[in-house]
């Protein structure tokens, strides 16, 4: 889950940075634009700088305290001082797409004589040759780019229109990240969709931090984001209008900003979105305790119906196959969304002790002190330290919680589970453990992480002690809510795309629900606001970069008339990309009782545990409300095929006796 460029090495740049051009170089240009506004976020130490693995030699020393990152004089290798800021002078740089890649340009020589594998591009109706130009340097510590189509020397091509791109992934923190572009950073994906965009005049801005690979504070993105625009503007002019364009994490900033700085974008196109980070924790949080709840039945009972893994959606909710490549599990036939797509989930956000190796590596490379990340707490929670705030041994609060929550009730409702394995499951799921108790993950040994659950050995017996529950901390879910980390659908403002390849099969962790999450928060906050984001499908990601292109046509065109085209409409394609069904009717059937439209019947949705367990699509409810088990026995809770005997409703006291989950009365969670 962490997206983190993979460490290389170099006699250059002695480990980080293979034969690639600018490692180590002293900048030339003018100087770095002012860390501006920083005193609007806590700075994070140690901040582990990435700027030489960026090809813009080491960072700046701005301190001679100690502070931050180690610089070296390069001729004599010895300590000159600190960076604690990361800031190196701005760059402009060229290069050159070959068709597969960009490849660094020498302006000089290079239009007179070009390359032999530079392509060309259509801009304007003329083939030019395709070259960029691309400026870099460092705001609020971290690294931006501002790519434009340059076919003649000191003369970029700018439509005067702004795409602001936004990278995805699961980061915590305590790095830079790096430059879009240099050192060949740009990934597969993107190659394949940039080049579209550039030659038609765009100019691209970028951030190492908006990039969720690199931390996941929201706000601390929109402050970037807001400064590096800024900076834009001031150097470029204004643009007239900026189009936010990224996938999941990426998608999730755009929503974010949406709800959080108005004006910041004017319209975006949110791939494989989720409506946010911090609310995917709820059901996500379930799927270690349930894969090791079945992995325990099945050791019992080799006949257990949770041998097929398929069944194992019955509680989970997301997708299963039976035939899929497990990926916690060496040579096992068979896996779940909750292992293919979520296993790195929980232990990257929740497990202050899961460290990326990698930051070792870095650390040791560039010198840090051998304790210098000895004190990091490794929580998504901890990384946003000055929102959440900590305790005495340096802990933040965390809002996982699953008090009173029914794990398989529609499982039962159904008939595909009975009443003893419902109570089993209930009795037998526990909670994760609180933050001093953790212990280092060992996947080999401890795959779901067991060790750090709340367990009880005799959870299976009707008579036996049921595993405890974990309740989160209430004043982490109101500081979710309250720094704008949650997306309540109460605002959103532009016009957005949310585009998504259908990839449930894949056992995908960017499963197709989420759009829907999104919607229902809309329309249950602000109904108009729904009419701002239709939703795409495609059947396959490779169907992405042109879905993308066309997205962007449609947006340019909304926010140049002022009316929204025709196409600005839900919709979903085959697998040739030719539209099953558009319109607003196409999704009926998922969020409202009508009967299943075009796209919905092509593409079914799947649920969570929390789903499962009664709660909506919207998966904005960090916890619940609770009611006795004695009221819910009576109201209808439990479906009318179901008798529960005496031994089994005393059985479902002990597993809950504060109660259990009544979804209707929202989140407890949530301010006043």
């Amino acid at each position: 889950m962490r997206s983190w460029t993979a460490w290389k090495s170099s006699a250059a740049c002695a480990a980080i940075a293979t034969g690639l051009a600018g490692c180590g170089q002293v900048p030339t240009a003018a100087d770095p634009v002012p860390a501006a506004g920083l005193a609007q976020q806590q700075q994070q130490q140690p901040f582990i700088c990435r700027t030489q693995e960026s090809g813009l030699g080491q960072p700046l020393v701005d301190n001679q305290d100690g502070i931050g990152h180690p610089v070296f004089d390069e001729t004599t290798n010895q300590l000159v001082g600190h960076s604690r800021n990361c800031n190196v002078k701005t760059r402009v740089q060229y290069f050159y797409f070959t068709g597969a890649r960009f490849k660094p340009f020498d302006p000089a020589t290079g239009y007179a004589k070009p390359p032999e594998d530079l392509k060309t591009a259509s801009y304007k109706g003329a083939a030019v040759p395709f070259v960029i130009r691309v400026e870099a340097g460092t705001i609020n510590r971290f690294i931006y780019t501002v790519a434009m189509l340059a076919p003649k020397a000191d003369a970029p091509e700018w439509n005067r229109k702004l795409v602001y791109w936004l990278r995805g992934g699961v980061g915590i923190g305590h790095q830079q990240g790096v430059a879009m572009w240099f050192n060949d950073a740009v990934s597969g994906s993107e190659r394949k969709l940039l080049p579209k965009i550039l030659e038609q005049g765009y100019a691209i801005v970028s951030s190492s931090g908006n990039e969720t690979g690199v931390h996941y504070n929201m706000r601390l993105a929109e402050q970037t984001a807001a400064m590096t625009k800024a900076h834009f503007v001031a150097t470029y002019g204004q643009p007239k209008f900026t189009i936010g364009i990224g996938g999941s994490g990426g998608a999730v900033q755009q929503y974010m900003f949406a709800q959080n700085r108005p004006g910041l974008l004017d319209g975006g196109i949110p791939i494989q979105s989720y409506p946010d980070m911090v609310t995917q924790t709820i059901p996500i949080s379930d799927c270690p305790l349930l894969g090791q709840y079945f992995k325990e039945e099945v050791a019992l009972d080799p006949a257990s119906p949770w041998a097929k893994w398929s069944n194992q959606t019955w509680i989970e909710g997301m997708s299963a196959s039976d035939t899929s490549r497990n990926s916690l599990f060496s040579g096992v036939t068979g896996s779940t969304e909750c292992i293919n797509g979520w296993k790195m989930a929980m232990p990257t956000v929740l497990n202050p002790l899961f460290k990326d190796d990698r930051f070792d590596v870095a650390a040791k490379f560039y010198r840090y002190p051998s304790n210098a990340l000895a004190n990091v707490k490794w929580t998504h929670w901890n990384d946003l330290a000055d929102v959440y705030g900590t305790d005495s041994q340096g802990y933040a609060p965390i809002s996982v919680d699953n008090v009173g929550v029914q794990y398989g009730l529609q499982a039962l409702a159904q008939g595909r589970i009975g009443a003893d394995e419902f109570l089993r499951v209930n009795a037998c799921a526990g909670g994760w453990k609180e933050q001093p108790d953790f212990v280092p993950w060992d996947q080999g040994a401890d795959p779901y992480e067991a060790r750090n659950m709340k367990r009880s050995a005799s959870c299976r017996d009707p008579a036996g002690a049921p595993a405890p529950r974990r309740e989160g901390d209430l004043s982490a879910m109101r500081k979710a809510y309250a720094s704008g980390h949650v997306f309540t659908g109460q605002r959103l403002g532009i016009p957005l795309i949310d585009l998504r390849p259908y990839l449930e099969a894949e056992l995908n962790m960017h499963n197709s629900r989420q759009s829907f999450s999104v919607r229902a928060r809309l329309l249950e906050a602000n109904a108009a606001e729904a009419k701002n984001q239709v939703i795409w499908f495609t059947r396959a990601d490779t169907d992405l970069a042109n879905a993308v292109v066309e997205a962007l046509s449609v947006l340019d065109r909304r926010l140049s008339d002022g009316a929204a085209p025709a196409e600005f409409t839900d919709r979903c394609v085959d697998a040739k990309g030719a539209v099953i069904a558009s319109g607003p009717n196409v999704w009926d059937g998922i969020l409202n009782k009508a009967p299943p439209g075009a796209c919905a019947k092509a593409y079914p949705i799947y649920t969570s545990p929390r789903m499962v367990a009664g709660e909506s699509i919207k998966g904005d409810i960090f916890k619940c409300a609770l009611k006795p088990v004695a009221a819910a026995l009576a109201d209808g809770t439990y479906p009318a095929t179901v008798r529960f005997t005496a031994q089994q409703q005393a059985w479902l006291h002990r597993i809950f006796p504060q109660g259990v989950c009544d979804y209707s009365k929202g989140d407890v969670g949530r301010p006043g």
